[in-house]
Parts: structure tokens; C-alpha cells; sequence
């Protein structure tokens, strides 16, 4: 798994220097966000989005142009 960074430190997953330890990430938009942290990824819509500015990911970028 790639290095991914957080700048959370009050995460579980946070480690220093900024980097997150969870075995996996779940990342939404910010409309679709505020779902349960216990929530089945499963029962999550797909949520697209067309810039970050829509996201909370800073490396988000647009598959379409």
C-alpha cells in the first residue's frame, strides 16, 4: 500500500510524520460524507465528484480531463 498521509493526530490510524497506519481508506465526497464510522462499505453510494474542492482528498484528480 502506497504511504498515505494524515494530518489527524487524534486518529488511531495516525502515525508520526503524518502517516496514516489503517489497513484500508474510505474517502467520500464532502456532500455525500457524514456517514457512520461503522457504516458497511457496501451499503455506501459511489459519490462523484468533478474537482477536489468537492472532496477532502488532496490528491484527488479528475478522470475526465
Amino acid at each position: 500500500m502506497p504511504d498515505v498521509s494524515c494530518t489527524v493526530n487524534t486518529c488511531k490510524y495516525w502515525e508520526q510524520n503524518n502517516l496514516c497506519s489503517a489497513s484500508h481508506i474510505v474517502i467520500q465526497t464532502d456532500e455525500g460524507g457524514g456517514f457512520s464510522p461503522d457504516a458497511s462499505i457496501s451499503s455506501l453510494a459511489e459519490t462523484p465528484a468533478s474537482s477536489k474542492d468537492e472532496t477532502c482528498c488532496q490528491t484527488f484528480k479528475n478522470q475526465r480531463g
